[in-house]
């Protein structure tokens, strides 16, 4: 059965309408960032290189910024010391022989396997 709403108490009626919206959004929203970002992790420790010490794939990590009224920012990095190395194994980087060494597309690999997912996530969540 409908609810009657005066019409002096239309706009406070919309405004809790659009209050309940956002929140389901927004909490929908950090529900398809942590899969996504989950997935990412999991893609990356599996396709990047391994190197010498073998420590670069198990400092690979994830973490959740901030949450406040606009949602939450979700952070794909890697721990300190091997941090430094995801621009020179991305990228490629000079030798001391003076040679370079080649990219390795790793990461924009597994970004682009987890976008669409990740987008069509967000579509369900802002549809529903």
């Amino acid at each position: 059965m409908a609810k009657s709403i005066k019409p002096a108490d239309l706009a406070g009626a919309i405004d809790q309408e659009l209050t309940l919206y956002h929140k389901e959004v927004l909490d929908n929203l950090d529900k398809a960032g942590d899969g996504a970002v989950k997935k990412l992790v999991k893609l990356t420790k599996s396709t990047a290189p391994e190197g010498a010490r073998g420590s670069f794939k198990r400092n690979i990590s994830s973490k959740r910024l901030k949450r406040d009224g606009n949602g939450s920012t979700h952070v794909w990095y890697v721990k300190a010391p091997d941090h430094r190395l995801t621009h020179l194994l991305v990228h490629g980087h000079a030798t001391k022989d003076g040679g370079r060494t080649k990219a390795n597309p790793f990461l924009k690999n597994a970004v682009d396997a987890v976008l669409p997912e990740y987008e069509a996530a967000v579509e369900e969540a802002v549809k529903k």
